[in-house]
């Protein structure tokens, strides 16, 4: 059947209109990145609308269309999100994830913008005023056949160049977001039956891996160790005002403070953390290492602990494949508790009392959209951003739980113990070594820009837009005060507390350097780490 003029004047408009959402999803999902357009990606963003707007051919129902705009805006939409979270665009493995993201729906509130969000509905909106004189039509096989073929060939070509788990948002970048499902329909197969591209390692690879893994293996701790991951910790909300308790620690004697650590997660940002801080390796650079990788063998020093290492969740063992993770780590055991900080340290503190020696937590209740904030005493502006407002007293109100528990959120009780206080005055706490570092960044460039203009013109001395986390170790081993304040890297926490637990000597040195030692110099790159880790998990490499 032919097409009618009606029909092809709309297919026209839709595609320009879907080409358009297309520019404007790439200006403000990679604004960030300096992303030009090149002609081959006009190409592949026109084909992509193409093929789109080649299903008006086949509706007799021309409204139908509006449907598939609304559908493929809410696309656009939700990708963006996930851009200003995470710094990719949705893939496979952000939808394997999302089965363990209990408790964490209402945190893509943070990163809506409205006025660009609800722009792609609003453009559907006006398109829709096209449909008021159009009648149903008859159906033109022949005409959507073509169209179709004209979108699916530029994809087809990029499929055949597209490595998966390589650089993937530039992919899509110069391609189009639209094209993006049919990755994940590819990569998802390959995900379900655990297939991850093979990545052998060359006779370089094993030279440097070699060089790093040298030692020894059957070495027992000799130091009590408690790993303290605090959720979403960045440097910029320690101060005296917004948390006064860890401020205080980070000026004592026996206490190391880093204030310059860059994040190194890319896909499964907790679990990615975590597992920096605990092996010294880096993630691999597609999907998440707890996913895919659980069943390896990781270095780790609390394998080394001679009696029972425990691991506080704030959530259950399922989240971020913590059943498997935490003994991968050296856990023998894993508890559970709600995620309300000041109960952690409560039973941080019970355990201590209870002889446990090797300890690791890690805080929930600071993760986007930061509700922990009604919990804090501390009284902010309220002109403030509201991102910025609950992001600070949501620290604060974790403050409270590291330096002292709340007795029904109201009021106080010395009673309970005082975590931070004991580790000043408790002779057997002060023999431990305590590692407290934030696992990863959280707040998108907009909004830290949007916090950092506020701090600015209101006198506040406070740097949202450093994105930095900090690290503070205390052991009775550490003179002094002394302060780490040039750019330094996760993968530098490892090499760091190891040497002050006994395990200097450990056969893997990890990626870093040992901060405590100014004569050490890198002998690998930040970049160069990221590839040998990742070839080092998918081998499998420690399993020798």
């Amino acid at each position: 059947m032919k097409p009618s003029r009606a029909s092809w004047i709309l297919f026209g408009l839709f595609s320009l209109m879907v080409f358009a959402k297309t520019l404007l999803f790439d200006h403000f999902a990679f604004r960030e990145w300096g992303f030009e357009l090149s002609l081959l990606g006009v190409i592949y963003k026109l084909a992509a609308a193409v093929f789109f707007a080649s299903f008006i051919f086949l509706l007799r129902d021309k409204r139908w269309i509006l449907l598939l705009s609304v559908v493929l805006d809410t696309w656009f939409i939700a990708n963006m999100i996930y851009m200003r979270n995470n710094h990719i665009l949705l893939d496979a493995e952000a939808f394997n994830m999302s089965g363990n993201l209990h408790g964490y729906f209402w945190s893509v509130l943070i990163y809506i913008e409205w006025g660009i969000d609800l722009m792609f509905y609003g453009i559907t909106a006006l398109f829709g005023l096209c449909f008021l004189r159009v009648k149903k039509t008859e159906c033109a096989w022949p005409a959507w056949l073509v169209a179709c073929i004209l979108g699916l060939i530029p994809l087809i070509y990029e499929r055949s160049t597209h490595v998966y788990g390589q650089n993937f948002p530039k992919t899509v970048a110069s391609t189009s977001v639209l094209y993006a499902p049919y990755y994940i329909v590819a990569d998802y197969r390959l995900m379900i039956h655990d297939i991850q591209p093979e990545r052998p390692m060359t006779e370089a690879d094993f030279a440097m891996a070699d060089s790093l893994y040298q030692g020894e293996d059957t070495i027992a701790l000799d130091s009590p160790l408690i790993i303290v991951l605090l959720e979403s910790l960045e440097n910029w909300v320690l101060t005296p005002e917004i948390m006064p308790n860890l401020f205080r620690l980070t000026q004592n004697d026996h206490v190391f403070y880093a204030n310059r650590i860059h994040t190194q997660i890319i896909g499964a940002p907790s679990a990615d953390g975590q597992m920096i801080v605990n092996t010294g390796l880096l993630p691999i650079t597609a999907g998440g290492t707890c996913l895919h990788y659980s069943q390896n063998t990781y270095p780790a020093i609390m394998k080394l602990a001679p009696d029972s290492a425990i691991c506080l969740l704030p959530h259950d063992t399922c989240v971020w494949n913590q059943t498997k993770m935490s003994p991968a780590y050296g856990y023998d055991s894993t508890i559970i508790y709600c995620d309300i900080d000041t109960i952690l340290f409560q039973k941080l503190d019970s355990l201590v009392d209870g002889g446990y020696r090797y300890i690791q937590c890690i805080t929930q209740s600071t993760h986007a959209p930061f509700v922990n904030e009604k919990y804090s005493r501390l009284e902010l502006p309220k002109s403030m951003p509201w991102v910025m407002y609950n992001f600070i007293r949501g620290f604060n109100a974790l403050d409270d739980g590291l330096g002292y528990f709340i007795r029904g959120f109201n009021s106080l009780d010395d009673g309970l113990g005082y975590f931070i206080r004991k580790l000043e005055t408790d002779p057997n706490l002060q023999n431990y070594t305590v590692v407290i570092t934030g696992d990863h960044r959280i707040l998108h460039y907009e909004k830290r820009q949007q916090m950092q203009r506020y701090s600015d013109t209101h006198g506040l001395g406070l740097t949202p837009s450093d994105d930095v986390l900090p690290l503070i170790i205390y052991s009775p081993k550490i003179s002094g005060n002394p302060r780490y304040t040039d750019d330094c890297y996760q993968m530098d926490i490892y090499p760091t507390y190891r040497t002050l637990v006994g395990a200097g000597n450990y056969r893997w040195n990890g990626f870093g350097i040992n901060l405590l030692d100014s004569t050490q110099k890198r002998a690998i790159s930040e970049d160069d780490a990221f590839l040998l880790s990742d070839k080092l998990i998918r081998n499998n490499y420690f399993q020798r």
